[in-house]
């Protein structure tokens, strides 16, 4: 004798499960096949855990991190009439950079493909100060897709800007690091090197360019020997160059024969 039991849900409106019952020795047993039973609470338990996946920034269903309308929707660094050093904006038929001239940048050129613009800004805020780790995916393969194209080879070491170990405890992680995911998972074969910050600094952000300058000075160590080397610093935003600047400088100092500077956003004053 068969039975039916169902089983009400969000998901679904009912799951029919075919049980057989039969007696011994007066004793009513019911029996349902494991195999099915282990195939229908997977599939059912799939849709009530599982979500689909989202866009990071308009939360449409997307098998991309980054849907493709968002993606075409981010706000792209204007390129023509500018720096091919710092990307900084030039006047009309000028040649040299007045701010490279005045920062005496140590650093070859910056490498960035978005402005500090929303919606990018805030995904990239709600990382650092969020704990939004799951937006990690998305802003590591963004990172690197802008970067690749701009590069006729790898450098021979990559070094993340670091964050004072207070700061680093406090938060968790270094933001900068997330954005290296990707390009590590593809190309292991290029060292990171992790430097040392032993000077706990106010925010840039709060800070004028001269007080940038004043508040980075010897914030920072490298002890590598970089002779001859090719290096990559990381961040995340460039607003001024001060902080990728005092790096650029003490990698010439161990040797370093070329400084590049890859960043997710530059930020444009």
């Amino acid at each position: 004798m068969a039975n039916s039991l169902k089983i009400k849900s969000k998901a679904s409106s009912s799951l029919d499960l075919r049980l057989r019952t039969f007696r011994i020795s007066g004793v009513e047993i019911v029996m349902l096949s494991v195999t099915k039973l282990y195939r229908l609470l997977n599939n059912y338990l799939d849709k009530l855990i599982i979500p689909e996946p989202q866009c990071v920034l308009c939360t449409s269903v997307s098998q991309e991190a980054i849907c493709r309308d968002c993606y075409h929707a981010l706000v792209k660094l204007p390129l023509q009439s500018r720096c091919p050093r710092c990307l900084w904006a030039l006047p009309p038929k000028e040649i040299a950079c007045s701010n490279c001239k005045e920062h005496q940048f140590q650093f070859e050129r910056i490498i960035a493909s978005y402005s500090y613009a929303f919606p990018l800004d805030k995904v990239l805020q709600q990382l650092k100060y969020h704990e939004k780790i799951e937006y990690t995916t998305a802003l590591s393969q963004l990172f690197w897709s802008a970067i690749a194209p701009h590069l006729t080879k790898l450098p021979d070491a990559i070094i993340p800007v670091p964050l004072h170990h207070k700061k680093h405890k406090i938060r968790g992680f270094n933001q900068v690091h997330e954005l290296l995911r990707e390009f590590h998972q593809l190309n292991p074969q290029v060292p990171i090197l992790n430097i040392t910050r032993h000077k706990e600094t106010q925010p840039q952000a709060t800070l004028n360019r001269l007080q940038r300058a004043h508040n980075l000075a010897n914030a920072f160590e490298i002890t590598a020997d970089l002779r001859g080397k090719h290096i990559a610093l990381v961040d995340d935003v460039v607003t001024t160059g001060t902080t990728v600047n005092e790096l650029a400088k003490l990698c010439k100092q161990q040797g370093a024969a070329q400084v590049d500077v890859w960043c997710l956003m530059r930020a444009l004053e």
